[in-house]
């Protein structure tokens, strides 16, 4: 990169690498985007305004856009293709804080601070819960990080055991995928794969259709 940068948006768009930000307000608005060309492996410059931090970055795939989230929860979508940039009228404006967007499809989903699992339509915003998942919602409150008693029972039976989710994740088979450690503290790594599948009344259902140790 030319510019120095920290914790930047980084997005793939058809064989082009997107770098926005990471480099605080001494950089104006000519160096506050970058292009690197995977086939040609150069860099060149990408002109778009400047913005706040970037909290949240994620591309829809099917729409060729990067949708962006800053500290201020403002939502702008990016065209890499057109080079167009648009600042949209909605805001993340729900209470709570929401972490690891990802795209599946033209959907977007992430983890919350309670556990749970929620999707929306970039265009609205409207942050709305994964419904089939219920056991994600035994969360423990007696410590900061966010953790779901959950019974595993497609890999251990009726086992039970408190987890501490770290990380939410889309996959190349289209599913959504979490990570967590089976005890706080501890080295134990378990992920779970979720399939997603839309269904009358406008309401996403997820299944687990696997978990394992890492």
């Amino acid at each position: 990169m030319r510019m120095a940068r920290a914790s930047a948006s980084a997005s793939l768009v058809d064989g082009k690498i997107y770098v926005i930000g990471g480099c605080g307000m001494v950089a104006d608005s000519q160096n506050w985007g970058e292009i690197f060309h995977l086939k040609t492996q150069t860099w060149e410059d990408w002109f778009i305004p400047n913005m706040d931090e970037i909290h949240q970055s994620v591309v829809i795939k099917e729409e060729k856009k990067v949708y962006v989230v800053d500290e201020a929860r403002r939502v702008s979508y990016l065209s890499p293709g057109n080079c167009k940039f648009w600042t949209l009228r909605k805001m993340d404006s729900k209470p709570g804080h929401r972490s690891d967007w990802c795209a599946l499809g033209k959907l977007l989903y992430c983890r919350d601070s309670r556990g749970r699992i929620l999707w929306c339509e970039p265009h609205e915003l409207d942050w709305k819960q994964v419904k089939g998942l219920e056991e994600l919602q035994h969360l423990s409150r007696s410590s900061a990080s966010t953790q779901v008693s959950y019974p595993l029972k497609p890999c251990s039976g009726t086992t039970s055991f408190q987890y501490d989710i770290c990380r939410l994740c889309s996959n190349s088979a289209g599913n959504i995928v979490i990570f967590w450690n089976a005890y706080l503290g501890g080295l134990e790594l378990w992920s779970a794969e979720i399939s997603m599948e839309k269904r009358e009344g406008c309401e996403i259902w997820g299944k687990i259709c696997s978990c394992l140790q890492i």
